[in-house]
């Protein structure tokens, strides 16, 4: 009997956990402490993707379901990039990347946030890679103009840390 119970107990943590994993695979995770994020990056060797949004945009919407979504579901940007979102309708306080509480409106303005969705690209202690992305108009091109910018800012990340290495 306790062997059966043993059993049930293992088969639903195991299908609780399996529901969680496959819900969570296509999320893109929100974050107010981006001291974390600049750890994980950094352990990582990539670049952080800031996508900053607000809750009631349309084409925030249609950039995570029609871009982000399917890229992170086939694994195109798996190694490549941390994906982070950032909603900019937010008050309060977070935690820099340098690990000191600001507000939220001195994050969001110090990349000069005026339209959502915006992108960009950070290296471990927030400073932009390239260029920002902003707007969302079509799923294809967006797709591709946000390849280029994921390449350039992973080979402007490596110039920062192999600066020798930059210029062979």
């Amino acid at each position: 009997m306790k062997t059966l119970i043993k059993l049930a107990c293992f088969i639903s943590i195991l299908a609780l956990t399996t529901a969680v994993l496959s819900d969570s695979h296509d999320d893109i995770s929100t974050s107010k402490d981006w001291s974390v994020e600049a750890t994980q990056a950094k352990g990582a060797g990539i670049p952080i993707m800031v996508i900053f949004s607000t809750e009631h945009c349309p084409y925030c919407v249609r950039l995570r379901e029609e871009v982000l979504k399917p890229l992170i579901h086939n694994g195109a940007l798996r190694g490549k990039v941390l994906i982070r979102e950032f909603n900019i309708d937010g008050g309060g306080k977070i935690t820099d990347f340098d690990g000191e509480r600001i507000r939220s409106r001195i994050f969001v303005s110090r990349y000069e946030i005026f339209a959502t969705p915006t992108v960009v690209l950070v290296d471990y202690h927030g400073k932009p890679l390239t260029p920002p992305i902003v707007g969302f108009n079509e799923a294809d091109s967006y797709t591709d103009f946000l390849d280029e910018a994921i390449s350039s800012a992973v080979m402007s990340l490596a110039a920062l840390h192999w600066p020798r290495f930059a210029g062979s």
